[in-house]
């Protein structure tokens, strides 16, 4: 792990994008509880570096909801499957001011003026995103489906199953094949 870095975790609320006095992304991570930490990089490097923790990349859990959500623009990421950590982002994260926020630490958002969205975290933090009430409530809605989705698969595979029929492998002279035991 390097120096002066946050991993995102379950207290993370949000993850912000500024600017240093040079003109360099720095980004703000928002954890419930704590002072806010600066990291001199774009947010989305922040999640990278995180999944990489984790062993996994960015790239990688875009191709996941990418294939779970079955679109892959803009999807919310899942930063840990053991602790689901969902992050929506405002916009492409290739855009140096995309903002991510934690599904589970959005308590409300309202549209504060035409095309700006009033985002309250748990924390209380209000978070003023330049953004139509409509594209974020759409980012929000995908990060819930995806959810859906993700909690789904795992009561289908957590299942006990009975077999329904039973396979034998018959090994013989060179040839194998399958049979269907009655």
């Amino acid at each position: 792990m390097h120096k002066n870095f946050c991993r995102i975790g379950p207290r993370t609320m949000a993850i912000l994008p500024t600017f240093s006095k040079n003109g360099h992304p720095v980004s703000i991570v928002l954890e419930f509880g704590k002072s806010p930490c600066e990291l001199e990089m774009k947010p989305r490097h922040v999640i990278d570096r995180t999944l990489r923790s984790y062993a996994s990349s960015y790239v990688g859990a875009v191709q996941g909801a990418a294939y779970i959500l079955k679109r892959n623009h803009t999807p919310p990421i899942l930063i840990n499957a053991e602790k689901p950590i969902i992050m929506l982002p405002t916009w492409s994260s290739a855009k140096s001011d995309c903002a991510w926020f934690s599904l589970d630490h959005i308590a409300e958002f309202f549209e504060e003026e035409k095309g700006f969205t009033q985002v309250i975290l748990s924390g209380g933090e209000n978070i003023k995103v330049p953004m139509s009430i409509q594209s974020f409530n759409h980012q929000f809605q995908k990060a819930l489906f995806f959810r859906h989705q993700l909690d789904r698969a795992d009561k289908l595979t957590s299942r006990a199953h009975e077999p329904k029929v039973t396979y034998h492998i018959f090994k013989g002279r060179g040839i194998r094949k399958s049979g269907k035991l009655e």
